[in-house]
């Protein structure tokens, strides 16, 4: 597969500064094909004719796909510059709302889990290749590592909520018959993405290690590395069990006029905040960043779980969108400043895939749950799930200077 070639030169100039054609493809991306994962299950369901649970299956199988190419991909394609893994990695996203679009008509489950598993290739690839990107920049900025971070994810957080609101707007105004206008809207938004990222400069011959399995799993062992992806793993989980439980549990015990609290200061938090803890990273260092990501979100569901208020939903948002902000900006700006350039991609992906393996299993979890469950109750399980990740992040104090 190292032989495999596209038409996607390395050699474009650009007469706009890299971090900022860098934000603006993932914002319409994000607004695009990002935000149209929260309509999938409905959507195959509705258009398709699909039942809960594979249509379940296929956002599934997009995490599952990412968390094992986040690693093989720096083997698979070692020559590849990180824009020829941004480029082509954008495509896939365009390719998977084209296939949805299609799904409408054609309602073929084989296909739709085929462009689910293609999409988590290109998936693992274009976050790698834009977060090389993004701290090569920062190796530069006198390491702000932190800020660049938050600022990629900060526009992406925006462009999702953007496409959220849009794509919702259309899926509420589309009868089953023409719900495929959602797809119509998410692609064009995506190619937009797409066509900004090709304006990407160069970044010249990749520099990517590909350790033996055995320094592979040394790597995968070491201390640092191995908490940060188990704080990910953890944050991913929680993040998709009470947040795929919120939007029922607000309609159950407030009415369906306050679902779009667990909709709007979600995502809202997380764009303004992953901006913060990036500078409170680049200021202060991973683990009390990491620390207070936790205890805020143990502290909001805490609120939550003995205050029944709508104020304490409100504020149970905004503070499961400060965790879920906080953990993967950290998460990104550790490896900048923990692993040598040539280590990068590989550590990037090791971190990572924890966090795929959470969302695969939230996923997965929810689909079988079916919405039955007790949402007071796992709430209060999270506090304490939340509260050992806090203590756990106290350990990255230990392992301050070791490398990733």
């Amino acid at each position: 597969m190292t032989g495999l070639t596209f038409p996607v030169p390395d050699t474009r100039p650009s007469r706009f500064p890299t971090r900022l054609l860098l934000a603006g493809m993932f914002f319409l991306i994000f607004m695009g094909a990002g935000a149209q994962q929260a309509y999938v299950v409905p959507y195959l369901q509705r258009a398709a004719g699909f039942p809960a649970l594979q249509a379940g299956t296929v956002i599934a199988t997009v995490y599952f796909s990412m968390m094992i190419f986040r690693v093989l991909n720096v083997y698979l394609f070692a020559g590849w510059s990180d824009r020829r893994f941004t480029i082509v990695g954008s495509l896939t996203y365009l390719m998977f709302t084209l296939v949805m679009l299609a799904t409408a008509f054609v309602r073929s489950y084989p296909l739709a889990m085929a462009a689910a598993a293609a999409w988590g290739v290109g998936g693992a690839m274009m976050w790698t290749g834009t977060a090389m990107q993004t701290l090569a920049l920062a190796d530069g900025a006198q390491r702000a590592h932190g800020s660049r971070m938050g600022a990629l994810y900060a526009a992406t957080e925006a462009g999702w909520m953007s496409g959220a609101i849009l794509l919702g707007l259309v899926y509420r105004a589309c009868d089953d018959a023409h719900l495929y206008a959602v797809y119509v809207v998410a692609a064009a938004l995506t190619l937009l993405g797409v066509i900004v990222g090709t304006c990407l400069p160069a970044t010249g011959p990749a520099l990517r290690e590909r350790p033996n399995l055995p320094a592979l799993l040394a790597t995968m062992a070491r201390g640092r590395t191995l908490i940060a992806g188990l704080l990910q793993l953890t944050s991913a989980l929680s993040f998709g069990l009470v947040l795929g439980g919120l939007g029922a549990y607000v309609q159950a015990a407030y009415g369906p006029a306050w679902v779009w609290l667990a909709v709007a200061f979600y995502p809202a938090t997380r764009m303004l905040v992953s901006v913060v803890s990036g500078h409170l990273f680049d200021r202060l260092g991973q683990t009390a960043v990491m620390c207070g990501g936790f205890a805020a979100g143990a502290a909001a569901l805490a609120i939550a779980a003995v205050w029944d208020s709508r104020l304490a939903t409100i504020v149970m948002a905004l503070g499961l969108g400060v965790l879920s902000s906080t953990v993967p900006v950290v998460a990104s700006a550790m490896v900048g400043v923990g692993a040598e350039i040539k280590r990068r991609p590989l550590v990037y992906g090791i971190v990572f895939s924890w966090r795929d393996l959470g969302v695969v299993s939230a996923t997965v979890a929810v689909v079988l749950i079916g919405g039955q469950a007790d949402f007071r109750t796992a709430f209060s399980v999270f506090i304490w799930v939340f509260l050992a990740c806090a203590l756990l992040s106290l350990l990255l104090g230990r392992f301050g200077g070791q490398k990733m």
